[in-house]
């Protein structure tokens, strides 16, 4: 066949053959793409994986990686999306599928692959695509398709018709599994109702997150809480009783920055000491180092909290090295500083130091403090989105963004300050908001909202309290369904064969490694050198697809 190809160069077949290579290295080898550099480091002689007795080797692997277009994502991009787990599941899927095709006696001749390929079709990991034909003067170019599949592939022309031939069989018996897929006129009038029915919300969040830095318990309400609680901290201090088994040396700090930014002149250094200096002074006169935190610190982080950090290990700090070694040396309540630091000028006191074994005695007023704080956080974040829900509902006209518009850059603490965000249209996903989270209260919620009655709120989500308003709603067109009732069919009865075909795929997957009729060599998963580069993968597992 390859004989006649180079004799037939102006053939159409061998013309749009042509156009499929050409085109697969454009899009993974052109200007935008990684090239060959972006593609797994491979041997031709490795060999991928083993599946039912057939060999997938190196150049199988490195094929697939390009046709899904591997050379054009960075190594963390490729991770994030389990780029290549996915290419080993579907070539472990695809040749499954094969090996039962030959079992059942089904066989691809080279006249059914040229008969594709010269439509203009190719199968990939299970899914044909059409490839455009790309001309050289209008004349195929066989010398230029032979170095194409020899150098970038790293294949064959006679290995590249083989690939062709294991997709084809694959795909005779997803042919045969989906012809038994039935899809009812209802389902898919039902699915089609779900994806039309659209919503789009104006929401604000009030993260309690924020409220814990702006609260600060007394020792008589942390002490009440700890009483009132002591049954809860116990389980807490279970819980988390690694953390409190062998603690090293840590020490309870607070601290105050005067900020200094990176080449900051003499005088303006010379200015941000003296000012150091002087709340060091305040502080010595017998003003509490917490209230002067308070008035005066540039690090928003703490400044709420009084400058607490909370207990620090060395080296746990953004003191920096310098600076830490002489709060370690110090003694609990002596002021350090000001010391210079990456950030300004930081003053800081020790409050207390531990290290050992931690009783439950030894924390429990620090287990009460923090859950009393997240539970008055929680609190007043309720209260702050009721009274935000009751100004919107009384504000007739206004949008959330028009209550609630996004801070300046001016605005230091802008993060903390709630502020209106919008979804976009979005359609019922099970318990997921778009933009917003998991929620299956918020989400019933703002599928229900109408324009007489367009709020919904406070509700928990994450960690935050969230209200909403419907800024759009966008119905299904039934006449738009009757119009594509057979093509939406159709669509339905492919995406169905398709789940079918890939269960049974995965229960063949499952049968074959355990009676040990699969192995895969991770060493090809492997996105980077060094430890970080391994990644746990296991196949017949089912995972989210790329």
């Amino acid at each position: 066949m390859l004989e006649q190809m180079r004799r037939s160069s102006q053939s159409l077949l061998i013309y749009v053959l042509f156009g499929i290579v050409i085109a697969v290295f454009i899009i993974n080898f052109g200007p935008h793409s990684g090239g060959c550099d972006g593609g797994p480091n491979l041997k031709a002689a490795e060999d991928a994986a083993k599946v039912e007795g057939h060999t997938l080797s190196a150049q199988d692997f490195r094929y697939a990686y390009l046709l899904l277009g591997g050379g054009q994502y960075s190594p963390q991009m490729a991770r994030a999306r389990r780029l290549k787990e996915t290419i080993m599941d579907k070539l472990i899927e695809r040749e499954l599928l094969a090996t039962e095709a030959e079992r059942m006696g089904f066989r691809v001749g080279d006249d059914e692959i040229e008969d594709m390929i010269a439509e203009s079709r190719i199968v990939g990991l299970g899914y044909e695509q059409p490839m455009p034909a790309i001309q050289k003067d209008g004349k195929f170019d066989y010398e230029r398709f032979r170095q194409f599949v020899t150098y970038q592939l790293g294949m064959s022309p006679r290995s590249f018709m083989e690939e062709q031939r294991r997709e084809m069989l694959a795909s005779r018996v997803r042919v045969l599994l989906r012809s038994g897929v039935n899809v009812a006129p209802d389902e898919v009038k039902t699915d089609f109702l779900r994806r039309g029915n659209q919503v789009n919300v104006e929401y604000v969040r009030f993260s309690t997150r924020r409220y814990e830095n702006e609260i600060e318990p007394t020792p008589a309400e942390i002490e009440a809480y700890a009483k009132s609680n002591e049954s809860k901290l116990k389980d807490l201090y279970t819980q988390r009783k690694f953390l409190y088994e062998n603690a090293p040396r840590e020490r309870k700090l607070r601290q105050i920055l005067v900020k200094l930014d990176p080449g900051a002149s003499p005088d303006a250094e010379t200015a941000a000491k003296k000012k150091a200096e002087g709340l060091a002074a305040r502080i010595k006169k017998g003003e509490t180092f917490a209230a002067v935190a308070r008035a005066a610190s540039d690090d928003g982080r703490t400044r709420t909290r009084g400058g607490e950090l909370c207990w620090k290990r060395q080296g746990t700090t953004t003191l920096g090295p310098a600076v830490e070694e002489k709060v370690w040396k110090a003694k609990d309540d002596d002021l350090v500083g000001p010391e210079k630091g990456a950030d300004g000028f930081y003053l800081v006191v020790a409050e207390g130091t531990r290290e050992g074994a931690l009783s439950f005695d030894k924390v429990r007023l620090e287990l009460a403090e923090d859950q009393l704080r997240q539970e008055m956080a929680r609190t007043r974040a309720k209260a702050d989105a009721a009274a935000a829900l009751a100004k919107a509902k009384g504000a007739s006209g206004k949008t959330l963004k028009d209550l609630f518009p996004t801070p300046s850059d001016k605005d230091a603490s802008k993060e903390e300050v709630p502020q209106a965000e919008e979804t976009g249209l979005f359609i019922r996903r099970g318990a997921v908001v778009d933009g917003i989270g998991t929620s299956p209260e918020l989400a019933k919620a703002v599928f229900t909202l109408k324009k007489d009655a367009p709020f919904a709120g406070p509700v928990e989500v994450a960690g935050s309290y969230v209200i909403a308003k419907l800024k759009e709603r966008k119905e299904p067109d039934l006449a738009e369904f009757d119009k594509k009732k057979l093509e939406l069919m159709r669509d339905a009865s492919l995406v169905k064969g398709e789940e079918v075909a890939s269960e049974w795929a995965l229960r063949r997957c499952q049968e074959a490694r355990a009676a040990r009729r699969i192995t895969v060599n991770r060493e090809l998963l492997r996105y980077d050198s060094g430890a970080e580069g391994v990644v746990a993968y296991e196949p017949c597992t089912p995972a989210p697809r790329f």
